[in-house]
């Protein structure tokens, strides 16, 4: 099973298989503290073992359509990751009333941030969810403190809806996030200038 996607400028994105975890792995040892500050999965992610397991788990899910896991490269190198999970792909047809949507996340090693390549990544995603999937609402949540993260989802047009209160508790805080979302019918991809930094 394989996935890619061209961002140009030798960016890309690229289905995230179990034979890329020693790589992914490299790249979150190295800088663990930075993305440790944000993402609560990085002090469990202790070794090469744990990296492919979470290679193998999401390529499951993403055959079952609750995953979409993807590498951010530059020059087919690994600089993040990104892609979508809560993906729910159509209403259930027992009445309930799901629509076809999903949530973005993402991480960029700090010697490539600054470059606008989660923006890109998030546009390019945010299109492929709506004109190949068939998604009708996306969303991004962020921590209010984590500027660098909301300002990605205002770069790629999300709108922002609100802050969830108390919804995560972890390193001995309780979390609020901010809320993002755009709509199929209504979203427009930002201007290739625009979307930087």
């Amino acid at each position: 099973m394989s996935w890619t996607h061209d961002l140009g400028d030798g960016l890309s994105l690229r289905l995230l298989e179990p034979h890329h975890a020693e790589e992914l792995f490299a790249v979150v040892d190295a800088h663990r503290a930075s993305l440790g500050a944000w993402m609560s999965w990085v002090e469990h992610t202790t070794s090469v073992e744990h990296a492919r397991k979470y290679a193998e788990d999401s390529l499951r899910r993403f055959a079952d359509r609750k995953v979409l896991p993807a590498s951010i490269l530059h020059h087919g190198r690994i600089v993040g990751n990104t892609g979508w999970f809560n993906w729910v792909s159509s209403a259930s047809g027992s009445g309930a009333m799901d629509i076809a949507s999903a949530e973005i996340g993402y991480w960029v090693a700090p010697d490539a941030q600054g470059r606008g390549i989660a923006t890109r990544a998030t546009v390019a995603l945010t299109h492929i969810g709506f004109h190949e999937y068939g998604l009708q609402r996306m969303t991004i949540e962020a921590e209010p403190d984590n500027r660098a993260s909301w300002r990605v989802a205002e770069r790629a047009g999300y709108v922002y809806e609100g802050t969830l209160r108390g919804v995560a508790h972890w390193s001995g805080r309780r979390i609020d996030h901010k809320l993002y979302a755009a709509l199929a019918e209504s979203w427009r991809p930002p201007d290739a200038e625009g979307a930087s930094p």
